[in-house]
């Protein structure tokens, strides 16, 4: 997307700098301020568009200087300063994707790529100075809570020996399943933190008179997909330990992007039936926080493919100004 450069004064950089620091800074600095660190490539995506490429990340590097020195001043486990810069170039892509005017699907797409090969390279880093290799680690410490859990739970008082021998068997499915997802798991969490980013960024761009995509009602997944999905469940059908865990992950993250479909439906449909939001907002917090809900809304978003509630198909490409 060619946009005019336009100039900005030495304050709006500063502050720009400022609150991207900041973003970057704080989930380390207080717990309170987790939350944060999900929306760390917001700013960059923003700054890179209403400015240009070099501008925008030429500010994230002003900033992430700055915060990198912040937090080694309230910790110096590298990894958590690996953990708090990753989403960077995540954030630097996008935006670079965006003026170049590629469609959401493929700028979601390197985005979570970025976030995937940035993971690895720190993941490849961190375990070189550490001599620990990071993803059995992590395993290892989840591996460690369950445990810890399980006697936590299993010393209640009035537990009886059924409920507690039943209690054992699931915390130790628990334990075999855990490492089979976590692949998928991972990825997940890449394209949850990719949709939520580009999701505030098309409202936060569109706000500055920036038009970048339509709105999340009428987003969709390409239709050929749900090829990939039927494999999965197919490939679950196989007593192969190999291809039964890659039909698992497949069938997991395929069903989470459903899931993204089937919200991106019912955000349409209630706009159609001009529901109040205070109204959907309740709706959207019944349905997510039940795995029935979650379930249900998958569902919707593989129907959509034939169904077509939405009837229009908008195109997901940028629009020029």
């Amino acid at each position: 997307m060619e946009q005019a450069k336009r100039s900005f004064s030495g304050q709006y950089y500063l502050t720009a700098i400022g609150i991207t620091a900041l973003i970057l800074t704080l989930p380390v600095v207080s717990s309170f301020f987790f939350w944060l660190y999900f929306i760390t490539p917001l700013p960059i995506i923003y700054y890179i568009t209403v400015l240009d490429f070099k501008r925008g990340s030429r500010l994230a590097a002003y900033a992430a200087v700055p915060a990198a020195g912040l937090i080694l001043v309230k910790t110096t486990d590298l990894q958590i300063v690996f953990s708090a810069l990753s989403l960077i170039p995540a954030g630097i892509i996008i935006g670079q994707s965006i003026n170049r005017g590629d469609s959401i699907h493929r700028a979601g797409f390197k985005g979570i790529g970025a976030i995937i090969l940035t993971w690895l390279v720190l993941g490849v880093v961190f375990s070189a100075f550490s001599q620990v290799n990071i993803y059995k680690a992590v395993l290892k410490e989840i591996d460690t809570s369950l445990s810890v859990a399980f006697k936590s739970y299993s010393t209640s008082p009035g537990l009886t020996p059924d409920s507690k021998a039943q209690l054992k068997e699931v915390f130790q499915r628990t334990r075999e399943t855990v490492p089979r997802i976590f692949p998928g798991s991972l990825l997940i969490s890449a394209i949850c933190t990719i949709w939520l980013n580009l999701l505030l960024a098309n409202r936060l761009l569109k706000r500055s008179g920036i038009k970048v995509w339509d709105d999340f009602r009428h987003w969709r997944l390409p239709d050929n997909l749900i090829w990939l999905f039927i494999a999965g469940v197919f490939a679950l059908m196989f007593s192969s330990t190999l291809l039964n865990t890659a039909g698992l992950n497949i069938v997991l993250v395929l069903g989470f992007l459903y899931f993204l479909q089937g919200l991106a439906v019912l955000t349409s449909l209630l706009e159609k039936w001009e529901v109040p939001k205070p109204i959907r907002f309740l709706i959207y917090i019944i349905i997510t926080i039940q795995a029935y809900g979650i379930i249900m809304l998958a569902f919707l978003g593989i129907i959509e493919i034939w169904a077509n509630f939405r009837k229009a198909k908008p195109p997901n490409n940028i629009k020029k100004e």
